[in-house]
């Protein structure tokens, strides 16, 4: 659309019957079609042409206004500079050459003057767009590079939560491989006519102990304070997790429903490594609130819904990008269930469904 103004401003002037001059001035129009890839050249180009038109007394003027701009919004570096001095000078050199063929002093300085701002003023509004332009591609790069960190974050932590997951579910079967060897051993004491029998299934445990400290070794380094022999943590002590939330922090209200049993130790873990970490980020993001949190047993799953009100926006966390959620949602994703985070009216719930197997 800039391009077609030199051709349609000569027609709308009264000049597009002289064909020289309207050739001119299709000649600038193809000129600045390449001005965002040549900026400096195109405007060399159109001053050049509009030159020949001002030595016909028909000028356009048009076409370098809009070169100027182009030139403020694409050019790079020196160009820039090189491009509005040299019209500058060129303005400069003509003006005695004009005051000498017209003699109207005060009509020259202030025609040439009026083309020099208006000049100035053009390439200063592309030169705004081309920051204005700059700052959104920085912008958007920097929003890419973000993306980036913040999936690599993603990425991280569902790499630590398998870790953990794993090097739990090995204490899990360590616990439990450790209480049938010490139960075999003891019946294969007492009971002489299942001697072998006992005795082979210690055995198996013990080897199977020893693939899964083997497997183990593969991980990474355990965190501190982590205790193999620990017996995972169960559900019936989340009471004990409830109690121990410090003072000034949560109020907690645990409720269950349905019918309270037990479940595999998997699935109980993750439940109460969901409720601990939901806790966490009450604690930290929402201080001394009411928190409601509710166990539902159904036949063929585990609901755990832990919701409190939030002050204010609930901001990266209330859409679920806090790295605690995101372990919390790979746990339980890799457990067959799903983790849903709703926010919204004041209010912030976390919401981990499980699959339960039947325990008859």
């Amino acid at each position: 659309m800039l391009a077609v103004l030199p051709p349609l401003v000569c027609w709308l002037i009264g000049r597009g019957g002289d064909g020289v001059v309207l050739a001119l001035a299709c000649a600038q129009s193809f000129a600045l079609m390449w001005s965002r890839r040549l900026p400096l050249t195109a405007l060399g180009v159109v001053v050049a042409l509009e030159l020949a038109l001002a030595l016909m007394t028909k000028p356009v003027l048009v076409a370098p206004l809009v070169a100027a701009s182009r030139l403020g919004a694409w050019g790079r570096g020196d160009r820039r500079m090189i491009g509005v001095a040299s019209v500058l000078v060129l303005l400069l050199a003509g003006l005695p050459l004009t005051l000498s063929s017209i003699g109207d002093p005060m009509r020259v300085v202030a025609v040439y003057s009026a083309l020099a701002l208006l000049f100035v003023g053009f390439w200063a509004v592309g030169r705004v767009d081309g920051r204005q332009r700059d700052r959104i591609h920085e912008l958007q790069e920097r929003s890419r590079r973000l993306e980036a960190e913040r999936a690599d974050l993603e990425r991280r932590a569902a790499e630590r939560e398998r870790a953990l997951l794993a090097r739990e579910l090995h204490d899990i079967l360590n616990h439990s491989v450790t209480t049938m060897v010490l139960d075999a051993e003891a019946a294969a004491d007492t009971r002489d006519e299942m001697e072998e029998t006992l005795r082979r299934v210690a055995h198996t445990g013990r080897e199977s102990l020893a693939e899964l400290r083997r497997l183990l070794g593969v991980l990474r380094a355990a965190p501190p304070g982590h205790n193999p022999l620990a017996p995972p943590p169960k559900l019936e002590q989340l009471d004990d997790l409830v109690a121990a939330m410090p003072p000034g922090g949560p109020q907690v209200r645990l409720e269950r429903q349905g019918a309270v049993r037990q479940v595999d130790a998997s699935i109980e873990q993750a439940a109460y490594r969901v409720v601990q970490e939901a806790l966490t980020n009450v604690a930290k993001h929402a201080g001394s609130v009411d928190v409601r949190v509710l166990l539902a047993y159904e036949p063929a799953r585990l609901t755990v819904r832990v919701a409190n009100p939030v002050r204010g926006e609930a901001g990266s966390i209330a859409k679920g990008a806090g790295v605690g959620l995101i372990g919390m949602r790979e746990r339980v994703e890799l457990l067959g269930g799903s983790v849903t985070v709703n926010s919204g009216s004041g209010r912030f719930e976390v919401c981990a469904t499980l699959p339960l197997r039947s325990m008859s």
